[in-house]
């Protein structure tokens, strides 16, 4: 009986497969514009090679083997579109809405609650309303209103609790201690360090959670994802209420991200607690792990450049002579930090904490004389050019001149995306970062204890040892 269940199993799968494969083939003799590229696996298609894989090397492989930067695929079941390149970096950011949509993988869709609302109107006047607070609040102008000399202090605090008096310590682990404690202070107002410690873990679930297989059940990746969204979003939602209370009473409110939505009121009417706290932690989730990756290895090289790091200091040197003795860095100050900027951006381009994002194509596309049906997803690779020596000379190697006069040619280098869905968190992440360094670099010196120390992580680069530095202060 069993040896009949088991043959009986082999011979429907066999079926399965067989039917799958004279359909591909009948799909592909129909449309000879097709990419090129291979579906994979019936159901998974390709989604393993990537998601066990690094992305970058899964697009250089595929570029290779296909000679082409367009290429298809199939990725949790859906047949996908993958597009590489400044062409295609230019030609998917100006294609919405007319030929391309938002998409969003299943997981992002249950993480952030986005399911059925890429294309929908807002409720009412208020949800309209927060989209321009947030904007406004990350422009240069309104994070220097809102945040002042307080990143400053913040990062004081950060370097007396965790640097000073050290001879030995881990740079990776800090840097994300020190970027969440800035994000909860300036998205939702709390400075209470066991809050920010207590939801560190539950921010790197969330994060791998994204590209990760759907399969909510214990021990895996995508469940342990799902429980740190919902102890979240609870949390920002207990802060949503307490702040609505506060402002029904008059209470003056704080300055963060979260009192100002709060305080979209149109019409009598708030954005819904629901809504605020999907914003919030979306874009606390984009900013985290962006700003703690970069400084991280921003820190290693510095360390193990002599040259760079004798560049930033001269170059911090003159701004804070400049600024004057307990005057807060402004977007002036900002500026100046050229290349200080450059040494981020080379971060950047070799260690991205975003490999692209998908969308739909709505109608059929013809793009590079190959034919993107409508309905097939696109998966915009904003990494496919990072590491491309047709682009960067020596791409391996970290130099920071690539960004210093001949900066790279358009739509080569697009860390925060590019058209009118560019990151808005862009201004934020360039003011922490550069406000981080230049307080860094005026109070210490470092050497690193490991340079030759491995990175892995498919999606987000980590570095396995933490980044370990030998401390010396100034």
């Amino acid at each position: 009986m069993e040896f009949f269940l088991q043959s009986l199993i082999l011979l429907l799968i066999s079926f399965i497969t067989y039917t799958y494969i004279r359909l591909q083939r009948k799909l592909i003799r129909g449309t000879q514009t097709l990419p090129p590229g291979s579906l994979g696996w019936p159901l998974v298609g390709e989604t393993y090679q990537i998601l066990f894989n690094k992305m970058e090397h899964y697009l250089q492989d595929r570029q290779r083997k296909y000679s082409s930067d367009i290429f298809k695929t199939k990725l949790l079941g859906e047949p996908t579109v993958v597009l590489c390149g400044p062409s295609a970096n230019k030609f998917v950011s100006m294609s919405e809405p007319k030929l391309v949509k938002v998409w969003y993988l299943k997981t992002q869709r249950k993480l952030f609650n986005l399911a059925d609302q890429t294309h929908a109107a807002p409720k009412h006047a208020a949800i309209a309303a927060a989209p321009v607070k947030i904007l406004g609040f990350l422009k240069p102008e309104g994070m220097v209103k809102y945040m002042g000399n307080k990143i400053e202090s913040i990062i004081e605090q950060h370097f007396m609790t965790h640097w000073e008096g050290k001879t030995k310590l881990k740079v990776y682990p800090l840097v994300k201690t020190f970027s969440l404690t800035l994000a909860y202070h300036f998205y939702l107002g709390i400075d209470e360090q066991h809050q920010v410690a207590k939801f560190a873990t539950k921010f790197d679930n969330l994060h791998h959670g994204i590209y990760s297989v759907p399969l909510d059940l214990p021990g895996t990746t995508y469940h342990r994802a799902l429980e740190a969204a919902g102890a979240i979003r609870k949390e920002i939602q207990i802060l949503i209420k307490v702040k609505i209370d506060a402002l029904s009473k008059g209470i003056v409110m704080d300055e963060s991200l979260l009192a100002h939505i709060v305080g979209a009121e149109r019409d009598g009417k708030y954005v819904p607690k629901f809504e605020i706290s999907n914003i919030i932690m979306g874009l606390m989730n984009s900013s985290y792990l962006l700003i703690a990756i970069t400084l991280a290895f921003m820190i290693k090289h510095i360390g193990q450049r002599p040259d760079i790091h004798q560049k930033i200091i001269s170059e911090h040197a003159e701004i804070k002579k400049s600024k004057g003795s307990g005057t807060a860095l402004d977007w002036d100050s900002i500026h100046k930090m050229k290349y200080t900027w450059a040494v981020a951006q080379e971060t950047m381009r070799l260690y991205p904490t975003a490999p692209g994002v998908f969308r739909e194509a709505v109608t059929d596309i013809t793009y590079e004389g190959f034919t993107i049906p409508k309905g097939w997803k696109i998966f915009w690779a904003i990494i496919g050019t990072n590491k491309n020596p047709k682009y960067f000379d020596d791409p391996e190697s970290f130099d920071p001149s690539r960004f210093e006069g001949n900066v790279p040619a358009p739509y080569t280098y697009i860390p925060f995306g590019a058209g009118p869905r560019s990151c808005p968190g862009q201004d934020y992440t360039r003011f922490v970062i550069l406000t981080f360094i230049h307080s860094l670099i005026i109070k210490f010196k470092w050497e690193v204890i490991v340079p030759d120390e491995k990175v892995s992580g498919a999606s987000v680069p980590i570095p396995e040892e933490g980044i370990p530095i030998r401390l010396h202060h100034l």
